[in-house]
């Protein structure tokens, strides 16, 4: 049973549903710690758990003294939409665990939903345990969400992070107490860079889609105010921000 356990994620709401999940368990003789990478403000996080605030702490992994420190100090560690990938260090010397927005080996890397929209393929939710690779390590669970010709990037990742919060809540206690089974990737899959994602938010004037294909681009492009789906202006090269309204037929009226 792992007994020193930190939780590093970059979602507020991810690591507050973790704390109270791990709360309800009421699992003895275990101590748990949360962190953000640099890449998160520490003052959006605050964690609360039985009725008292959680300290979180700032790591850079990319800094070799932080990670000898995380080896010495902790025997299993949650990576929860963490946007620092783990090193090799890392995950050679401590049981590394990652909860996974994507339906491994289909979606790995990032915003795995919005690849799922344009491709027209599954899309889930997978707790895995770490590699030196992203999103690639061998399944402790997964399952598939439904996704729908009304989604936007947004709605889907939202069904995926409650699928995500079902998995953690059914299977945490099996990885604590380290009973839990695992099964290995089918394949390779496919793994999205953020380069990748980037390549999608320009759309060119002259570029010939069909209706269905615009639709789909903007589709996984619209994730709440966030401005990605964009043209440049010809007249003066700014960039003009586009997004969709999605909205299917209620049935009832």
């Amino acid at each position: 049973m792992y007994k020193n356990i930190i939780v590093i994620s970059d979602n507020q709401f991810m690591m507050q549903s973790f704390a109270e999940i791990i709360s309800k368990k009421q699992i003895d003789s275990i101590n748990v710690s949360y962190a953000i990478s640099p890449y998160s403000n520490y003052l959006d996080f605050n964690i609360l758990t039985e009725n008292r605030s959680e300290i979180i702490n700032v790591l850079d992994l990319k800094n070799q003294d932080t990670v000898k420190q995380v080896i010495k100090e902790y025997d299993l560690i949650f990576s929860i939409h963490c946007k620092q990938l783990f090193p090799k260090e890392l995950v050679d010397n401590v049981k590394c665990i990652n909860v996974h927005p994507g339906y491994n080996p289909l979606n790995r890397g990032w915003y795995p939903q919005v690849f799922a929209i344009i491709n027209d393929t599954n899309i889930g939710a997978t707790i895995h345990e770490i590699d030196e690779f992203m999103d690639h390590g061998a399944i402790i669970a997964r399952a598939f969400v439904e996704k729908k010709y009304s989604d936007t990037s947004l709605s889907l990742y939202n069904r995926i992070i409650e699928k995500e919060i079902e998995l953690i809540d059914e299977h945490l206690l099996s990885i604590i107490t380290n009973t839990y089974k695992t099964s290995a990737p089918e394949s390779e899959g496919n793994l999205y860079l953020k380069k990748d994602f980037n390549k999608l938010t320009e759309i060119q004037l002259d570029e010939r889609l069909s209706a269905l294909e615009f639709i789909n681009k903007l589709r996984a492009l619209t994730h709440g105010t966030y401005k990605n789906a964009y043209f440049v202006n010809p007249e003066n090269g700014k960039k003009v921000f586009l997004s969709i309204n999605v909205e299917e037929e209620n049935e009832d009226l």
